[in-house]
């Protein structure tokens, strides 16, 4: 039952992308179930005990008394237990202490096979590896699972053929595709180089207006020249100050226009500063060139909006230019 809560929670933190948590929760295996067979409640009346079988005879710790030795000429015999409700039935050890005799009930908890043979037998019993080569084999099994679903969740899928320039977006999703067919990084300047901006959970081109003094290696046509992909995301905290630009709408229908000539206006928002993420990768092999962070700082009001929408600013294409076009060439 351990072993089973924590293998999902492992799989939820993989699902959820955060594996150092998932590999403490692995090694939490282990510690849980050695917790759990020293810590748990004993089912034995009157406590737990412990004995160690040695050349001479044994040695009998109990939970609440002290440990004794016990001679093989001591040792009497085996018989079954009388099972109780609720209680495992378990081997009897019958001891003769101090004139009368005892019952050790031997439970079937730990190495109970071993300790049976090793008393039968009269001598310590032989390490036994099996039992540890099971469990190592059993958790290499588990890590070697886990290491198969982070590598399914961050490694990104390799695919050959490429599909249309702008259907370029699943390059971003994670854990990213890495398109084969892709011209390789640094085969020839200037670099092409294509934008992609999430919206609405979705990747989708983001085409630059080209100023006259820039090449059009940022907006190429032909995608089989494409090296190059800038992934456009907001980061973890999106949302800084909100500035004073304002912007004025009158609704329309579920729409909202700017305001024309004296028309008063339905809505005023200011525009709020927003914090992207630009990750740059290699088409062809999805490793990550450069990440960089930028606010947006176009702060023109939309042509419209829907009736509950907010403003926020955007990156400007100088802003994209600045940033990206040093990669093109």
């Amino acid at each position: 039952m351990l072993t089973a809560a924590v293998g999902g929670l492992c799989l939820t933190l993989v699902l959820i992308r955060n594996p150092v948590a998932a590999l403490c929760a692995v090694l939490l295996i282990p510690v849980g179930l050695y917790v759990y067979a020293v810590a748990a409640p004993s089912r034995l009346r009157g406590g737990r005990q412990f004995i160690a079988v040695c050349d001479g005879g044994l040695v009998i710790a109990h939970e609440y008394l002290p440990a004794r030795a016990v001679t093989w000429v001591q040792v009497q015999e085996w018989r079954a237990a009388v099972p109780r409700p609720g209680v495992e039935q378990s081997a009897v050890l019958v001891v003769e202490v101090e004139g009368g005799e005892t019952e050790i009930p031997v439970g079937a908890v730990g190495r109970r096979g071993d300790l049976i043979r090793a008393l039968l037998s009269r001598s310590p019993a032989p390490p036994n590896y099996r039992r540890g080569s099971t469990i190592a084999a059993a958790m290499a099994a588990f890590a070697g699972l886990l290491g198969w679903l982070v590598h399914w969740q961050f490694d990104p899928r390799h695919e050959e053929a490429l599909p249309g320039i702008d259907r370029l977006g699943a390059a971003c999703d994670h854990p990213g595709v890495a398109y084969d067919d892709a011209a390789a990084y640094d085969s020839s300047r200037p670099r092409q180089l294509v934008i992609y901006q999430k919206t609405t959970g979705d990747y989708y081109r983001h085409t630059l207006s080209e100023p006259a003094n820039t090449s059009s290696a940022i907006n190429p046509e032909a995608v089989d020249k494409v090296q190059l992909i800038a992934c456009v995301r907001r980061s973890d905290d999106p949302y800084g100050d909100i500035t004073d630009t304002e912007c004025k709408y009158v609704r329309d229908g579920m729409q909202a226009q700017p305001v024309f000539g004296q028309q008063m206006p339905d809505r005023v928002l200011s525009i709020q500063i927003v914090h992207y993420v630009v990750d740059v990768y290699e088409l062809r092999t999805h490793r990550k060139v450069t990440s960089r962070q930028l606010d947006g700082d176009d702060m023109t009001c939309p042509r419209s909006i829907t009736a509950t929408e907010s403003i926020y600013s955007r990156i400007s294409d100088d802003a994209f230019h600045r940033l990206l076009d040093p990669l093109t060439r």
